[in-house]
């Protein structure tokens, strides 16, 4: 099993807000080098708002869960910053049919040529690099 992965935001946010996947999750980043974009930020926190506007789930729970998600990246993951990876994910973008914000997600594993961990199936067929969780 690699040691170091690339996380996109539905990995990180189903470690901090219960879902199916949650427990696996958590179980795949243990003990592992992390790397992640530094989108992932305003994407979790975009699921932390949905949580509870569309969800209705209780605004305190889900903004410890927020914080504890900012932190995380923060601290266990090396971020690649968006500007980095612009080029290659707007040609990886156009070419494969898919939001830039997925294709920075994949350039990002691509350049550390680890495994990008994800739940989102649409990206699987880019690369030999993408995992589903």
């Amino acid at each position: 099993m690699p040691i170091k992965y690339v996380l996109d935001s539905s990995v990180i946010a189903a470690i901090f807000f219960q879902e199916p996947s949650s427990e696996k999750a958590a179980r795949v980043v243990k003990n592992r080098e992390l790397v992640t974009v530094d989108l992932a930020r305003a994407e979790v926190a975009n699921v932390a708002r949905k949580r509870v506007t569309l969800f209705n789930e209780d605004r305190e729970i889900t903004t410890r869960a927020l914080k504890m998600s900012m932190e995380f990246i923060e601290t266990s993951c090396e971020v690649i910053p968006t500007l980095e990876l612009v080029e290659e994910s707007f040609q990886m973008a156009l070419k494969n049919k898919i939001s830039f914000y997925d294709a920075l997600f994949v350039s990002a594993s691509l350049r550390e040529d680890v495994p990008l961990i994800t739940l989102n199936k649409k990206l699987e067929k880019i690369s030999n690099l993408v995992k589903l969780l």
